[in-house]
């Protein structure tokens, strides 16, 4: 089984899953759960099997050096091009009419992918509200969280991750069942407990920082987008800053990866780390800017740490030292595909170098490796053949050229993927909300 190290390329399955087992068997999708650490047991993140007006992107010339598959066709059967997907039916117009719209980001600093269109991410919000999204007798509803391992179960992640895309399509009566289902599960520290059954009990408790995050944010873009939800947003953001925000002796702020757990002298998961989001906290709370600001700062030098080590890359866990762990985990797997997503939000909302630098360094990853599509023909890329990691890894093209960028996406979304999982497909959609540019800051 090949460890990291130093990570020139993708490495073997069972290492870039990252494991905790160290099963070299293909977990098809699965993020593997961290051991507990110090008699808790943690809140492990989900584990995964598996529109108003149109603006002209920048015209770029493409980078000569944009590296492309010399035959994609070779033993992987190419969809036709997105560019010709149709236009939306009457049909799948007469599901959306009680949504606001998608809105395209005024400001927006990165460059927008020409490939990723209203109607393409209208029709894949359709598909994937049919697949996952649900509803319990209590009026919430949630995200079903398919787990070819564990079964059917709902998550804390999957909730935030449908709040986030609710809303920017401008779904309401969503967002309002998913925020429904949030805040009447929550603990003692005002942080949704972690898992539970559909419309059941709790089977996993304690909040888990990312959905913590992605949850406060979304009530903030909520706020913007309807009005209403600036209570929420500010309570839900002192919880975060309270029971999930360390200093460390150091004077270091790190992000635990949950309310019960890690932290300094312990791990860190860098693909919870949100820097766009600790500004626009930052902003929401005046009282409290200062801690926010820091908060994005430390992450940085954490994040920069992480990239030096691993080509580029950052691992799964880290250590909040800023050192790797010796074990799977240390790898660029189901967990750490979330990264380029999350500072790419950073980037395209404030043009923050420290964001530019950390996509230009997994940009480069990329090519070289040969891009996109042949980065995924790599024989040990083996079940990565998804949007988890194909459209998440395309996302550091919003730093390069247009031409860049949309060669990118059209081999992500040409190639012969395998998103029929929950969270293949989640991220699928929240990579084209940002390659796309249809994920404002406010409305």
């Amino acid at each position: 089984m090949a460890t990291t190290g130093s990570v020139g390329a993708l490495v073997s399955l069972a290492g870039l899953l990252g494991c905790s087992s160290g099963s070299n068997e293909a977990c098809q999708g699965l993020r593997c759960p961290p051991p507990a650490f110090q008699g808790v047991t943690p809140p492990v993140p989900a584990q995964q099997e598996t529109p108003p007006t149109r603006m002209a992107p920048p015209a770029e010339a493409a980078p000569a050096s944009l590296p492309t598959p010399s035959n994609p066709t070779d033993g992987v059967e190419m969809l036709p091009d997105p560019l010709l997907e149709p236009p939306l039916s009457d049909s799948e117009r007469s599901q959306l009419t009680d949504i606001d719209g998608l809105v395209r980001a005024d400001p927006w600093n990165g460059i927008r992918a020409t490939v990723v269109t209203e109607d393409k991410l209208l029709r894949a919000y359709l598909d994937w509200k049919t697949r996952f999204y649900k509803t319990c007798n209590d009026g919430s509803s949630y995200i079903l969280k398919t787990d070819i391992n564990l079964g059917d179960q709902v998550v804390s992640e999957g909730v935030a991750y449908g709040m986030l895309i609710t809303v920017a399509v401008g779904d309401r009566g969503a967002f309002e069942g998913l925020w429904k289902h949030y805040r009447d599960r929550r603990n003692g520290n005002g942080l949704m407990n972690w898992r539970y059954e559909p419309c059941g009990a709790e089977t996993g408790g304690n909040g888990a920082s990312d959905a913590d995050l992605d949850a406060a944010m979304g009530l903030l873009l909520a706020d913007s987008r309807w009005g209403g939800y600036a209570p929420d947003a500010l309570a839900l953001m002192t919880a975060i800053a309270t029971h999930e925000v360390q200093i460390c002796d150091d004077g270091r702020s790190v992000l635990k990866p949950g309310d019960a757990w890690g932290g300094c002298g312990d791990i860190v998961n860098p693909s919870y780390f949100s820097p766009g989001y600790y500004r626009r906290f930052a902003g929401a709370q005046a009282e409290r800017s200062e801690f926010w600001n820091k908060l994005t700062a430390d992450t940085y030098g954490l994040l920069r740490g992480y990239q030096g080590q691993l080509d580029g890359l950052i691992p799964d866990w880290a250590r909040a030292d800023g050192s790797l762990i010796t074990d799977d985990r240390q790898v660029f797997g189901y967990e750490a595909v979330r990264g380029p997503w999350r500072v790419a939000i950073d980037y395209a909302w404030s043009g923050n170098q420290d964001a530019r630098e950390f996509l230009e360094a997994m940009s480069a990853h990329v090519d070289a490796q040969g891009g996109v599509a042949a980065l995924a023909d790599r024989e040990d890329f083996d079940d990565k053949r998804n949007s988890a990691f194909l459209g998440t890894l395309s996302l550091p093209g919003i730093v390069t050229a247009q031409a860049h960028l949309d060669e990118y996406v059209r081999q992500w979304e040409s190639y012969e993927k395998d998103d029929v999982w929950y969270y293949q497909a989640t991220l699928r959609l929240l990579a084209l909300l940002v390659a796309g540019g249809f994920f404002p800051a406010e409305y």
